[in-house]
């Protein structure tokens, strides 16, 4: 058994497709390479014209790209959909061969020592202090830079997102008795089968007798080499002339709105390509981007610094994740957005678009020329996702800042009409849900039991209520204190137990106790209390020093448990001390408290919100009727039975989310 080979090298390069080939060439062009020691790993001979690359852009950017001599074919006239052809000056279509590419830089690298390596790359380096070892099949290599060009890999898509595939078969063909306009390319013909797929014709005229037909599909399946050939030979048929083909392209192109799973070596492992995230996710392109990325890679090198990639602009995102979304619930719908676009938009300001250059202006004009609703439909559906992955927190404290605007300008009712929905679509409904936590349920007579049960628990609160009041109201709060502490506690991931029953009496202190006056006058209305003559009798001083004491002893508990959500917390709770009781307490029930329950249902339940909203309808619809009541009837007589009302609803919850958080821990643990 053999030892195998080791070498030392300033640069490695992983791939040598386009993305590192421009890099090459680029660092040549700026003397990067002289007196190094380079080795290139790629499993595939460039010797044939395995793709074409193609981009738009100016003379001025071509010739500051350096690019100008690769360029074989180039067109300012470009045809699209049914629509007659349309100039694009100052811009040009280009087009360049792949050989071209791959035979300029080994002429290139013929000036310097380099290594060549046939391996697949498929291990992770060991990392050391200034460079990288990386094992190959016969050879050991250490690297002090590293360029990595191979596909990325992707994190699993989120409900928002998706991850589709731009697959392509062409066939370069000479046209015998034929000519073809050599001045207008066709980026997009859909005259073709759809197959329940986005698919079009794509066709680059090189000279009057030969030219590219491509044969390009949006979709989740890649297009088979025998559906593509069945439908260029049809194509070709109608075009009515008999070809010889003279060379085949094929390949595939994500088109991606998911993340990259990208491992962090050190900022001399330079990720180069798509692995770059540099292939724009709605049209494949990503030669222009690669060229403009080893120019400022060269840059950088130049001034010694690293290279730090600017991310897309967050609404170019939101716009590729719309037609990704609309392409993989809908493809059928591809052609009919694509035919709109370029039929009622120049195409100047839809290549401007994806280039990602447009003005807010010009992309809403744009976007009225599509399929409005279609498009509504999904950005709804986006929207809602990435409202209900924002921490609950967040979204509680976001809502305390609009209700402070909206109170302050005297809008307060558009803030209850907000939380009275929130409080029937969630507040509400994740209380109505206990008969499903309860896993002893499998019939009728169980059913039956199970209601039972639940009633005869909230009428011992009621009894309580009746023969001492007083304590029934500490019971009250106290087992709500532990509920919504076990709840945050829970999705905050802290430790339980004692720890969850403080946190929840803390906030509970800070709204009542902050909202003292309002507190005082609830307990009021309950016959036989006796317990709010004590802060009846408070002074200014002792109701000040209280809430210095509070504001204290909550400080101390959230630096021992090191939380930030419990600061967060505790922070937009103080600011809802200048809102109504109602308010303060709304945001925190309805946006922290009843959020956490319900995502902590649907995980344990398996269940999305809408059908678990729906299984939560027969008891919810019961206690919205029973809340209509007693807003219709309101009459401050009755806010004394409303809340003991109230607390009877809530014990028997409380105990049955109890016995699910026992469950659901052990689950996750």
């Amino acid at each position: 058994m053999h030892s195998k080979l080791f070498e030392q090298v300033d640069f490695l390069f992983i791939g040598m497709g386009a993305a590192n080939s421009l890099l090459l060439l680029k660092m040549h062009e700026n003397d990067l390479l002289k007196n190094k020691r380079i080795a290139i790993v790629e499993p595939n001979r460039k010797i044939v014209n395995d793709r074409n690359f193609c981009f738009w852009s100016t003379e001025e950017e071509l010739l500051n790209l350096s690019l100008e001599d690769l360029v074989s074919s180039k067109w300012k006239q470009i045809k699209v959909a049914n629509r007659a052809c349309q100039t694009i000056s100052p811009l040009y279509y280009n087009h360049i061969r792949g050989i071209d590419l791959y035979n300029k830089v080994k002429v290139t690298l013929n000036d310097y020592e380099i290594n060549y390596y046939s391996d697949f790359l498929n291990t992770s380096p060991l990392i050391k202090p200034e460079s990288f070892v990386i094992n190959l099949s016969e050879t050991t290599l250490e690297a002090k830079m590293v360029f990595d060009s191979r596909p990325p890999t992707y994190e699993i898509a989120q409900k928002n997102q998706s991850h589709l595939l731009q697959s392509f078969y062409g066939w370069e063909v000479m046209a015998q008795d034929y000519t073809f306009d050599k001045s207008t390319m066709v980026m997009m013909d859909f005259d073709i089968p759809q197959n329940n797929c986005c698919q079009f014709m794509y066709i680059l005229p090189f000279s009057e007798n030969k030219a590219l037909f491509e044969v390009t599909r949006f979709g989740k399946e890649k297009i088979t080499r025998e559906e593509a050939e069945n439908l260029l030979t049809d194509y070709l048929h109608h075009q009515g002339f008999s070809y010889q083909i003279i060379e085949e392209e094929r390949g595939v192109i994500p088109m991606s709105s998911t993340q990259i799973a990208e491992v962090n070596f050190g900022e001399n492992w330079i990720n180069t390509g798509a692995r770059a995230n540099l292939i724009k996710p709605t049209t494949g392109y990503a030669f222009h981007s690669m060229a403009i990325d080893a120019q400022k890679q060269v840059e950088a090198m130049l001034n010694h610094k690293s290279l730090l990639r600017q991310k897309h602009a967050t609404r170019f995102n939101f716009y590729d994740n719309l037609l990704l979304k609309i392409l993989e619930e809908t493809p059928q719908h591809g052609k009919r957005i694509f035919q709109a676009l370029f039929n009622h938009v120049p195409i100047n300001n839809v290549l401007t678009f994806l280039s990602e250059k447009s003005t807010l202006k010009n992309e809403l004009y744009l976007f009225s020329k599509l399929p409005i609703l279609l498009f509504l439909r999904i950005a709804f559906k986006d929207i809602s996702y990435r409202f209900t992955t924002i921490p609950p927190v967040l979204l509680a404290g976001f809502t305390t800042l609009i209700a402070i605007c909206l109170y302050a300008l005297n809008l307060e009712k558009i803030l209850f009409l907000f939380l009275g929905m929130g409080f029937l679509s969630v507040g509400l409904s994740h209380g109505a849900l206990d008969y499903l936590t309860d896993k002893t349920i499998q019939n009728k007579p169980y059913f039956l039991k199970f209601i039972l049960s639940y009633s005869i628990k909230g009428a011992l609160l009621g009894l309580l209520w009746i023969i001492l009041p007083d304590l029934a109201l500490l019971v009250f709060i106290a087992f709500s204190a532990w509920h919504f502490g076990q709840a945050d506690v829970k999705e905050w991931n802290h430790k339980q137990g004692l720890n969850s029953f403080l946190w929840g009496l803390i906030v509970l202190i800070n709204i009542l106790f902050f909202h003292l006056h309002e507190t005082t006058t609830v307990l009021q209305h309950i016959n036989g209390l006796k317990i709010h003559h004590f802060f009846d009798e408070l002074s200014t001083e002792h109701v000040f020093l209280g809430k210095l004491l509070i504001s204290f002893g909550s400080l101390i508990f959230i630096a021992y448990n090191k939380s930030r959500f419990m600061l967060l917390t505790w922070c937009y709770l103080m600011l809802t001390s200048c809102l109504p009781l109602l308010i303060s307490f709304g945001i925190y029930f309805v946006i922290q408290h009843s959020m956490h329950g319900w995502m902590h249902l649907k995980k344990d339940l398996k269940i999305d919100s809408y059908p678990l909203w729906l299984k939560s309808l027969p008891f919810s619809t019961g206690g919205a009727l029973i809340f209509l009541i007693f807003a219709v009837v309101n009459s401050s007589h009755y806010l004394g039975v409303f809340f003991i009302l109230l607390s009877c609803i809530s014990m028997p919850h409380v105990l049955s989310m109890n016995h699910f958080y026992k469950r659901f821990n052990n689950k996750t643990n």
